[in-house]
């Protein structure tokens, strides 16, 4: 060991330039990932390939012996490229080795796929953990084991040139960097070869500070729209359907504002035909979502993929074609009809359109990431599903599918599941068991002169649906309900939703209003496909209250006196003179006027008291209603998940404002389950199972980051989200902890209305190409 520490004595500067090249070279890397464990990261493979790179030249390893070597100390080291699967974000599990082995060949596309900043999620740092690692391996092995030290060069050269091919568009470190590693590296390496004559240090150093700072200020002074190639801007990520509000989270808002509405105009609909908006078979226990393979991996849930001349290849001879027409609609889901083979767009802006769209053939989904409005007009070709008769589903299998995994479903939910197939023994008689248990509920839009019946489809709602003795919903509650308890007992279900308009088949236009909105749920049959089920109870089900009748309860009849003789009446006096003055009646004011000041004087006193407090919740509602309602549709988005991380902290929940909303709802989960507050006393641990925030994060990410500015309706779904989201965190924390925070002052302290300069934004605006002339959404 002795000699081994003479060794790095002797060289240390022939190790120490070598890796802080290559941690140098690394530095592009950060506003990619904008987390410090990016540093640890790149520090932690940086002294693990010095490790071995200086063993191996201590003890003359062949180079079989430093490549085992250098396997150990990556698997050592592996909780470094995948923190989250870690114990403690340290200790390496199985299931560590299996991220970073697959990450070792996905990671770089997850790193260009992926929006920045990307954190510690997945395995991606698996890719500067890797690339420190080999780098510095390679290059401190070059250093202390030939005679050529230039050649260790090569390696910091490599790691910045891929460092800025996988960072952002826009980078002013990049060349700086670049200088300066270029003359530190030549000025070592002719160091190292005897060439550097005496008497030039000082003309070497002034060489570097002039290099260092004319690199810095070439960046500096950069024009703002410089705009350079990296992968990201080429390398197209694949669509994650979740970065879109769910549509089931906006069936009440049709029925509430578009009722009457024309939503949309549809030519040569089959009879009998429902138009299709989306399938969802992905529940989070807040909404039921459209789910798809980000990574291309082959599910049932399918892919999201850009369409060539037609959605499928072969077009039957009996398909029809269907002519739609967008009314009171928006958003960017593709309305459809049955089995679309092809979508033809009308309109000037039908190229765009058509380019934008993405497609699922599984499930027969379309997106338009570009988003739907009125006036827009396309065609389908198109054949309806047909259902196949009882019959030939009572002796047929359930078919074998690969759905996503459920999370956040009510433990209820599976005990009634259960409860209401016991006597089923067929696949046919358990989804005709579910159905008929849950059509024998009550129906209800819980609108204006309806029985009262909460929108929404979260864990609660559900919940509450199996645990009261009066079920009520409509199609939204009763369609996921069904999802819900079909997955319990082993079914293939998803969640559809669509329209369901009342004249169907006819020669002429059918006009779908808000009103013919409905969701039904599909089970998976062998050599049957999906079969459409619909457990939702008839209209007229109205949950009647009956009042008892008031019964006649004769009384006996009893004999009344006679009235007694009336005296004569006195005459008045001729002369008012004659009336007595102390016979007039005086009317008693002074009692009233005294309790009169009494109440005044309380009340008065009480509503100084309570003035402070009504005004601060004045100021949260209109704060509230200035986020819900005013700026760009990814503003408003965003003032959401403000609303929430305030609401948070005036519950005590202490919410890092410098962190990214993924970190941020992390945090808020964590600390209410912890039970940690920024509160003198702390409340205790609470139930945090019910939340799901960063399905909140996630959307609120999607509209602010995304490519396509969210619209109204996104917007509307978004707070939606918010205000059932608020609603489970007042029954996790209690009504007297939600009270205390209607009144703190924390988060109007804090000035949280100048978040939207969030430094995730900046970065994301600063690596948007603005060569083009476009404008991102500031109109900046």
């Amino acid at each position: 060991m002795s000699d081994y520490l003479a060794l790095l004595r002797a060289r240390w500067i022939d190790v120490v330039v070598p890796v802080g090249l290559v941690l140098l070279a690394l530095i592009p890397f950060m506003p990619v990932f904008g987390s410090a464990r990016l540093v640890a990261a790149a520090l932690g493979g940086a002294v693990l390939g010095t490790i071995v790179a200086t063993l191996g030249a201590w003890r003359r390893w062949t180079t079989l012996t430093v490549v085992a070597a250098t396997l150990g100390a990556t698997v050592l080291g592996s909780s470094l490229g995948a923190p989250t699967t870690a114990l403690a974000g340290i200790v390496p599990t199985p299931q560590t080795l299996g991220a970073v082995g697959s990450g070792a060949v996905t990671s770089w596309k997850q790193i260009v796929t992926l929006a920045p900043p990307l954190g510690a999620v997945g395995n991606t740092l698996t890719a500067p953990y890797l690339l420190a690692l080999l780098a510095t391996l390679v290059a401190v092995t070059v250093s202390l084991r030939t005679h050529r030290p230039a050649w260790a060069l090569l390696a910091p050269a490599v790691v910045l040139a891929g460092a800025i091919l996988l960072g952002t568009a826009r980078e002013i470190l990049a060349l700086p960097l670049a200088l300066v590693g270029a003359v530190v590296g030549l000025l070592w390496a002719t160091w190292r070869t005897g060439r550097l004559q005496q008497g030039r240090p000082v003309a070497v150093l002034i060489l570097v500070a002039v290099a260092a700072a004319g690199g810095t200020g070439v960046g500096l002074l950069a024009p703002g729209d410089t705009h350079r190639v990296v992968l990201r801007e080429i390398i197209e990520p694949p669509l994650d359907p979740h970065d879109y509000p769910s549509p089931l989270a906006g069936f009440r808002a049709y029925l509430k504002d578009h009722r009457e509405d024309t939503i949309l105009t549809v030519s040569g609909l089959p009879a009998g035909a429902p138009v299709r908006l989306a399938t969802m078979d992905a529940y989070d226990g807040t909404t039921w979502a459209v789910a798809g393979s980000a990574d291309g991996s082959a599910t049932s849930s399918g892919t999201f993929t850009r369409i060539g001349e037609r959605v499928e290849a072969t077009v039957p001879d009996d398909a029809a074609t269907v002519e739609v027409e967008l009314g009171e609609y928006a958003g960017v889901w593709l309305p459809t009809v049955g089995r679309t083979y092809d979508v033809e767009f009308a309109g000037p802006d039908a190229t765009e359109t058509a380019r934008n769209l993405y497609f699922n053939r599984a499930s027969a989904t379309g997106i338009v990431t570009s988003g739907l409005r009125q006036g827009d007009s396309y065609s389908l070709l198109a054949t309806p599903v047909l259902e196949p008769p009882v019959s030939a589903l009572e002796g047929a299998p359930l078919a074998r599918v690969d759905q996503p995994e459920l999370s956040g479903v009510p433990e209820m939910v599976v005990a009634e599941a259960s409860t209401m197939v016991a006597s089923a023994e067929t696949p046919l008689a358990r989804v005709q068991a579910l159905v008929g248990g849950l059509q024998e509920g009550y129906f209800s839009h819980g609108l204006e002169g309806d029985a009262p019946s909460l929108a929404g489809h979260g864990a609660a709602r559900l919940a509450q649906m199996v645990t009261e003795e009066l079920m009520i919903g409509d199609e939204e509650q009763y369609a996921a309900l069904m999802g819900l308890l079909g997955r319990a007992v082993g079914l293939p279900t998803r969640v559809v939703m669509g329209f369901a308009p009342q004249a169907t088949g006819a020669s002429g236009p059918v006009e779908i209003t808000g009103d013919d909105v409905t969701a039904w749920v599909e089970v998976a049959f062998e050599d049957h496909g999906w079969v459409p089920f619909y457990p939702t109870p008839d209209e007229d089900r109205i949950p009647q209250v009956e009042e008892p009748e008031p019964q006649d309860r004769p009384q006996p009849q009893v004999l009344q006196p006679p009235p007694p003789a009336q005296e004569p009446p006195d005459a008045p006096p001729m002369d008012r003179d004659e009336v007595d003055a102390d016979e007039e009646d005086v009317p008693e004011d002074e009692p009233l006027s005294y309790t009169m000041l009494i109440v005044l004087a309380a009340g008065g006193s009480l509503l100084l008291l309570l003035l402070p407090l009504l005004l601060i919740v004045l100021l949260k509602l209109l704060r509230r209603r200035r986020r819900r309602t005013r700026g760009s549709g990814s503003g408003r988005v965003a003032g959401g998940w403000d609303e929430v991380v305030d609401r948070a902290r005036d519950l005590g929940v202490p919410v890092t404002g410098s962190g990214t909303r993924h970190e941020q709802s992390r945090e808020l989960e964590e600390s209410l389950a912890g039970g940690r507050s920024t509160w003198r006393r702390s409340p205790g641990p609470v139930d945090v199972s019910g939340l799901d925030t960063a399905a909140l994060a996630r959307h609120a990410d999607a509209g602010v980051f995304g490519p396509v500015l969210p619209d109204e309706g996104a917007v509307a779904g978004y707070w939606e989200h918010v205000e059932s989201t608020e609603g489970r965190l007042r029954e996790a924390v209690g009504p007297r902890r939600w009270l205390r925070s209607r009144i703190s002052l924390t988060s109007l302290r804090k000035g949280r209305d100048a978040r939207h300069a969030h430094p995730a934004a900046v970065r994301r605006r600063a690596r948007r190409p603005h060569g083009d002339g476009r404008r991102d959404r500031d109109g900046r």
